[in-house]
């Protein structure tokens, strides 16, 4: 079977099971299970940015929470329910095998410091129209910065996985947003996602697959 077939198999699970698994428990047992199925072998590097990547988000979603930026409607811990602790692990090596490619190479000051914004502004900043606007910016700049053809694949993509994940979250009654938003969900969901795919290629995996990173993990 093609891997990417496999792939669009594995999405689709995953929706499957956060729309009709009940329990966060039970989701947060169903999804492992239906990862190591359709992932199959997982090399070092993907485990590694699984793990950073469930860390990091975890921390960043409290921060979100904190702010009310959004709403879990059924939370276990630090305001997320269980399964949440692992779905930004699982977007990231998603996408890393869906879109793959040659990665970039050279200096990486300018993605680091357009990380820092996002960062920033998922920490401090609570108003939907103003955290758009600025969100907005960060991904125009970082693609004014960075806009080969796998920049623009990877950041499409994750705004599309970004896309199916939150409103089914939404319609399926996992969480919700403030401010009753057109469909259910604000716009900066677009260069949230946009903006984690085009990073995660220009930033993440050059510092994961470098030799020296390698060496040290």
């Amino acid at each position: 079977m093609n891997f990417r077939i496999l792939l669009i198999i594995q999405l689709i699970g995953t929706l499957v099971i956060l729309t009709w698994v009940p329990t966060s428990l039970g989701k947060a047992l169903a999804f492992p299970i239906l990862w190591a199925l359709t992932f199959k072998r997982i090399s070092r590097e993907e485990a590694i940015l699984f793990f950073i990547a469930c860390i990091f988000f975890t921390i960043m979603n409290a921060l979100s929470l904190k702010q009310g930026v959004f709403i879990f409607n059924h939370p276990d811990f630090l305001g997320m329910p269980w399964y949440e602790l692992a779905m930004w692990g699982f977007y990231l090596v998603h996408t890393w095998r869906m879109v793959d490619g040659p990665l970039p190479t050279g200096p990486r000051t300018k993605a680091g410091l357009v990380a820092l914004g996002y960062v920033v502004a998922f920490s401090v900043i609570s108003d939907q129209h103003i955290l758009l606007l600025v969100t907005a910016i960060l991904l125009a700049l970082g693609l004014f910065f960075f806009h080969e053809r796998l920049d623009i694949a990877y950041t499409g993509y994750m705004v599309f996985l970004g896309a199916t994940i939150e409103y089914t979250g939404v319609l399926s009654g996992e969480w919700h947003y403030p401010g009753d938003p057109w469909g259910g969900v604000p716009l900066w969901f677009i260069t949230l996602w946009g903006g984690v795919g085009l990073l995660l290629r220009r930033l993440a995996l050059p510092v994961l697959t470098s030799s020296s990173f390698s060496r040290q993990a």
